[in-house]
């Protein structure tokens, strides 16, 4: 095997495939990516068993070949090589990578090829979602993702694909976020649905980047495939029944309080201060044209905002947990947030006020204060 590529496009590909790299797995080879370079391209595959990323870049390839080499230690390589710089590569006989840049040479140990697991073909597209449109969707979702690893069905978000609309949510029993948009979605004629780890989440993100380039979906019944621009993620599906969340949602909160998203928000971090560490609670009371924000703490002291808003009606304290609130203030991508109430011990109902074409429901339980 030997082959040519430029430090900076090679730099991009593997600036990818950090993310799945077992850091301290008892696996050697999970350490290690895939290199195979064919035609004029160079494949690029790195797998946490969870987790599979394939990517490439251009090359110049004298000779057709496939090895694994460390990713860390050719990672760190790359990015201190000087900009724009090409890179030799070139497999030696006893199964070492020569890597030759300028006034630069590495010799990397490699590990067979055939120790590399085997990636699962990807089955064929079930749908194409916009690329921007995922990306806002897990944005606004992932953090309600529960942190316990033992609640295994909610240790992802569900994807769900109808006929005529597409839906993401995620809860840890707590909180609730809900993001959905109407459009046709081709090709799906039955719901489809998909617990999608958060790991996973989080590298497609990556993937899609900041481009709005079409994502192929596809599942078979134990992997899920994404497919963006010539690069490929495949990723276990989470086992486990993901909650009946229509339920969660309040549908008779009569209290209908609109604020200003950043005045909520400097509110909310400014009195969460004195709130009590165990408890984490702050209460909101709200008042004709006011919301007040209180928050105490034996050991700290008191707290009082006070936040203009638009309300009418019986006054009305309910306690929540701000870290919670401020979740979602920093997502919902909006000038003005509603606040949908029914009383002191019933969930709240969040929503952005706009004309954005995302329907986003944020359900949080109250807290005792």
């Amino acid at each position: 095997m030997k082959f040519t590529v430029t430090r900076n496009s090679l730099l991009n590909e593997l600036n990818l495939v950090q993310g799945v790299i077992e850091k301290k797995s008892t696996i050697p080879i999970l350490s290690n990516i895939l290199l195979e370079a064919a035609g004029s391209h160079l494949d690029i595959a790195a797998t946490d068993l969870d987790v599979t990323i394939r990517c490439g870049c251009p090359a110049s390839v004298l000779a057709e070949g496939t090895t694994t080499i460390s990713a860390r230690r050719l990672f760190d390589i790359v990015r201190l090589l000087p900009d724009g710089s090409d890179i030799d590569f070139s497999l030696l006989e006893n199964d070492w990578v020569d890597l030759h840049s300028g006034n630069s040479q590495y010799k990397i140990v490699a590990l067979p090829k055939e120790n590399f697991p085997s990636i699962p073909e990807a089955a064929p597209a079930t749908a194409q979602i916009p690329g921007g449109l995922l990306r806002h969707m897990i944005q606004r979702t992932m953090f309600a993702i529960t942190q316990e690893e033992s609640r295994y069905s909610l240790n992802g978000a569900l994807l769900a694909l109808l006929p005529n609309e597409i839906r993401m949510v995620a809860t840890d029993g707590h909180r609730l976020a809900l993001v959905s948009k109407t459009m046709e979605m081709p090709g799906v004629d039955l719901e489809v649905r998909a617990l999608i780890p958060r790991k996973t989440l989080v590298e497609i993100q990556k993937l899609i980047g900041d481009e709005d380039l079409i994502v192929e979906f596809a599942r078979d019944e134990n992997h899920l495939f994404f497919s963006v621009g010539g690069k490929r993620l495949v990723s276990r599906i989470l086992a486990g029944q993901f909650p009946n969340y229509e339920l969660v949602i309040p549908r008779d909160n009569d209290k209908y309080i609109v604020s200003s998203t950043k005045a909520l928000g400097d509110g909310i971090r400014r009195a969460a201060i004195m709130s009590d560490e165990k408890l984490r609670a702050i209460r909101l009371s709200f008042k004709t044209g006011v919301l007040e924000l209180t928050a105490s703490s034996a050991e700290a002291g008191e707290s009082r905002e006070l936040v203009p808003v638009d309300f009418e009606g019986d006054s009305l304290d309910i306690g929540f947990n701000p870290l919670y609130l401020l979740d979602f203030v920093g997502v919902c991508a909006a000038d003005s947030v509603s606040i949908s109430l029914k009383d002191s011990e019933t969930q709240g109902l969040f929503r952005p006020v706009g004309a954005s074409d995302l329907d986003y429901r944020y359900v949080v339980m109250p807290m005792k204060f």
